[in-house]
């Protein structure tokens, strides 16, 4: 599984992650400007491609 997990994340994923963990934790959920909420919609893209990504390793991992 953590070959997979290798396959699927590089460098550039954990700077993403934790460049989206800060940013979350400063927003004000209460009053989000227009490229606030560009943000979360793109981090929220970036996390489902990443997904996807990790399914289709997975099922060719299954195969060979």
């Amino acid at each position: 599984m953590m070959e997979l997990l290798k396959k699927a994340f590089d460098k550039f994923d954990a700077l993403i992650i934790l460049a989206a963990v800060f940013l979350f934790l400063h927003f004000d959920y209460g009053n989000l400007s227009l490229l606030d909420k560009i943000y979360i919609a793109s981090f929220a893209f970036w996390t489902v491609t990443k997904c996807i990504r990790l399914y289709i390793l997975y099922k060719n991992d299954k195969k060979g």
